[in-house]
């Protein structure tokens, strides 16, 4: 039988931007990535998963607004893409809660969805937030 544990998402030393807000958001969202992978595996009731992937969602475009303010405040180059890219994100976000929200989690599609919430904080952590980082330490005179 195949192994479909999925590894809690590891704080590593690569995702610091050296800003204590933005660090102390993306690990919170990390931890309620891991919350919504642990709902998942123990089988937990389907509304508790939903309830997880929401809150993940809300947290995500909370820490967009910050970080929005902090790249207008440091004058980050590409603000205006990174903030079309938050947009996306958070439809995408809206658009798998939504569509969580109308299973029971008897449904591959609807497990698949919830796993693509894990993905899509991923990619933002790894591929959108390490587009300033060189930007915001460079404005620290790092």
């Amino acid at each position: 039988m195949e192994d479909d544990h999925v590894s809690p998402i590891a704080w590593v030393e690569v995702l610091e931007t050296g800003v204590p807000d933005l660090d102390r958001d993306h690990r919170a969202l990390i931890d309620q990535c891991n919350t919504l992978t642990n709902l998942m595996e123990s089988g937990a009731a389907w509304g508790r998963i939903v309830d997880s992937a929401r809150d993940l969602a809300q947290g995500c475009t909370e820490h967009f607004r910050g970080e929005e303010a902090l790249l207008d405040r440091t004058e980050f180059p590409r603000r205006e893409q990174h903030k079309a890219q938050h947009r996306q994100i958070e439809r995408r976000f809206k658009e798998l809660v939504e569509f969580l929200a109308t299973g029971d989690g008897s449904s591959a599609q609807h497990r698949k969805a919830a796993q693509a919430v894990r993905a899509t904080l991923v990619d933002i952590l790894f591929r959108h937030d390490l587009d300033y980082k060189s930007h915001l330490q460079h404005i620290a005179g790092r």
